[in-house]
């Protein structure tokens, strides 16, 4: 037996450096295969579909329709709502409009609205609110307990500010309501306009884009009664983009190169800790989820979707699910997110 083995090992040795690598790409595939398997079981059985790049070149594609209870195919074609990915869609428009000399990061919030030139009811001054806070939810802003009113307000003078800019997180969909104001007074352009004319048609992701009541289409898989699906004015900047998996990891690829729309030096303040989640302690970019001691950066959304990205192997790895169920004991959305940058960093 110890003859064979080292036999084996000799050949190994001699095999070229590619084949090997190779090798152990085929066995890191394989092994988050399975892992994706796992994880649709411990959300009740759910679709995904997962594109797996390395380099701009696709390595993995796989599509799960978990037996059809969705009623719709799921494949290349379908464009799921991917929820609080938006957020980093939105993160890459803002890095375009600052490279274009349109607004800065540390723009106050007032140069665009003056309701922010007042100091307002909160503990808080608004004119220190800046586009860097509202991009890290460090805003500090908060109306009727911080949730988004709805319908929104025809103003933003009841808005205060509770605690001080740039220093507690608070993951706000009211703070996206503000920056989806500033986007469309400093450009005088609404941010589905501006999302297609600087972000999604030049790196021609022509599934990518706002769904809404009415305009849906058979590609769209189904939208659910009990949750918010379709896109809605004033509340685009933080959710309502829906795309298709091969169009969300090429959208993470752009931030591998992302020269064509913004510096490498604006893409690592997006890339920089600016708050931490005290639930989790997860840590906060620009609209981005840091895990940097992995070698990795995640953007997420709702109904456990994740787009990872690895700058080191330069992998991507994209996973859009469909929970079926409420996710088991053994599941956690932060530990998952993890999983996927560590698996790109094996590529």
């Amino acid at each position: 037996m110890n003859r064979l083995f080292r036999a084996l090992v000799t050949a190994a040795l001699l095999l070229p450096a590619a084949v090997l690598a190779g090798n152990e790409q085929a066995a890191v595939l394989e092994e988050f295969d399975a892992y994706l398997e796992t994880t649709a079981a411990q959300l009740g059985d759910s679709p995904f579909a997962a594109v797996v790049s390395k380099n701009g070149e696709i390595l993995y594609e796989r599509y799960y329709d978990a037996g059809g209870v969705l009623g719709r195919p799921v494949n290349a074609d379908s464009r799921w709502q991917v929820f609080s990915i938006t957020k980093s869609f939105v993160s890459a428009l803002v890095l375009n409009l600052c490279r274009d000399g349109l607004m800065s990061l540390d723009d106050p919030a007032g140069k665009y609205l003056p309701t922010f030139r007042e100091h307002g009811g909160g503990a808080f001054d608004r004119n220190a609110v800046t586009v860097r806070h509202l991009l890290s939810h460090t805003s500090g802003a908060a109306y009727r307990g911080n949730k988004v009113p709805n319908p929104l307000p025809p103003g933003l003078d009841r808005i205060e500010i509770v605690t001080e800019p740039g220093k507690d997180f608070k993951y706000s969909g009211l703070g996206m309501m503000i920056l989806e104001r500033v986007l469309e007074a400093a450009t005088g352009k609404n941010v589905d306009t501006l999302l297609r004319e600087r972000i999604t048609g030049p790196l021609e992701l022509g599934s990518t884009g706002y769904v809404y009541p009415g305009t849906a289409t058979e590609r769209v898989l189904p939208l659910k009664d009990e949750y918010f699906h379709y896109s809605q004015n004033g509340k685009r900047a933080g959710a309502g983009l829906f795309t298709n998996a091969r169009d969300l990891n090429a959208f993470g690829r752009l931030w591998l190169n992302p020269d064509d729309l913004f510096s490498e030096d604006l893409r690592a303040e997006a890339w920089k800790q600016h708050g931490t989640r005290a639930s989790d302690g997860g840590r906060y970019g620009l609209m981005w989820w840091l895990f940097e001691d992995d070698g990795g950066y995640v953007m997420s959304g709702r109904e456990n979707k994740i787009n990872a990205v690895v700058p080191e192997t330069g992998a991507v790895v994209t996973v859009i699910r469909y929970p079926q169920a409420k996710a088991a004991a053994e599941y956690n959305f932060k530990a998952d997110k993890r999983a996927m940058v560590l698996f790109g960093k094996r590529l």
